[in-house]
């Protein structure tokens, strides 16, 4: 009986001796040994990093965005959107097109754009 008081009040010791410590990881940490570029680490600045469109990607853009269909896209699909973006699909014809963005989209309310 009496180890079970011991370990309880070591428990409640524990418990208030991390709580103040509740910004676990919030603080910047910077690993020894890594390069610092412009306040970010290297890790970050990579992470961060975008990879450059090539010249098929654009091509195929380019195309899409002159022969395709134009939605406008909501998400969340409630009254009270969140984020509004566009989606432009090729496809046989504009149903098609939308099916193609809708399955993109999942959960999104998707409309026509105004061009």
């Amino acid at each position: 009986m009496d180890h079970t008081r011991i370990l309880a009040a070591l428990a409640v010791a524990g418990a208030l001796l991390i709580a103040p410590g509740g910004h676990a990881g919030a603080g910047p940490a910077s690993p020894a040994g890594l390069s610092r570029i412009g306040g970010l680490s290297a890790i970050e600045f990579v992470q961060d990093k975008k990879k450059p469109e090539t010249v098929k990607q654009k091509v195929k853009r380019i195309w899409r965005n002159l022969t395709g269909y134009k939605f406008d896209v909501a998400c969340p699909a409630f009254a009270l959107a969140l984020s509004r973006t566009t989606c432009t699909e090729t496809g046989k014809n504009r149903e098609d097109a939308r099916a193609k963005c809708q399955s993109r989209n999942v959960l999104c309310q998707v409309g026509d754009a105004n061009r």
